[in-house]
């Protein structure tokens, strides 16, 4: 399959990496540059790859690897002329509405992004393996969070990282399963940045995807495709 080789952004990517405060974030607030040198996000590399595991360390790793990659989107989950891609920053911190979907470090986790050309729109995905209920506790915690939020701010855990403001907005996103949640946020600002994402439970999985690109809102259509195209536990 042909992959795209990204263009490289600072402060592209995702709301997720508070815990990367060097690399790209605060969350999603983006300035495009060097725009003819391609390179992955924070990676200083040319060299293109499509997913990224970071294990627990533990005697079980290669399992965990492999039950974290059996929940990646399969590589036709969008239609031509979207791609897999380089794989996104690492990262899942992030308080939304005063819910912190990273409560405890993860056991191991994976990640992997598409995008539709070289310089997006993009979609990325993040598998993390936590305790059981955890997943579910989070995702239950934020549905319930959003019925009420509109706005919330976060920042980097680095003193000197700034604080961002994000508003939620009203976005009716069809097809979310029961055990997601799916929310529009915009960062407030000089340069506003709007981005949809979804927290999925998958039994000891908790695993997140951020719609986003540098020009106008994302489809809502492409979050909801990755969410139902998202393969079944076991």
């Amino acid at each position: 399959m042909r992959r795209f080789t990204d263009l490289q952004f600072t402060n592209m990517g995702t709301v997720f990496g508070r815990r990367t405060a060097a690399a790209v974030l605060v969350v999603g607030v983006m300035t495009m540059t060097a725009c003819g040198d391609e390179q992955s996000p924070g990676t200083g590399s040319g060299q293109a790859a499509s997913e990224s595991v970071s294990p627990s360390g533990s005697a079980t790793d290669a399992d965990l690897e492999a039950r974290a990659k059996s929940r990646f989107l399969p590589e036709d989950a969008f239609p031509d002329p979207w791609r897999l891609s380089q794989p996104p920053q690492p990262g899942f911190g992030l308080t939304v509405c005063g819910v912190d979907i990273e409560p405890e470090d993860p056991r191991g986790s994976a990640r992997r992004r598409f995008a539709q050309s070289a310089v997006g729109p993009f979609l990325s995905q993040y598998v993390q393996a936590h305790r059981d209920g955890l997943a579910d506790q989070v995702v239950s915690q934020v549905a319930e969070a959003l019925r009420s939020c509109t706005s919330f701010e976060t920042k980097g855990e680095s003193p000197t990282s700034p604080t961002t403001r994000f508003t939620i907005d009203k976005v009716a996103f069809a097809d979310v399963p029961a055990n997601a949640v799916v929310w529009r946020m915009t960062s407030q600002g000089e340069r506003k940045v709007t981005q949809d994402i979804a927290l999925v439970a998958d039994g000891e999985f908790l695993v997140g995807f951020v719609s986003y690109g540098a020009g106008p809102p994302p489809d809502p259509a492409v979050i909801t495709t990755a969410v139902n195209a998202l393969p079944q536990g076991d």
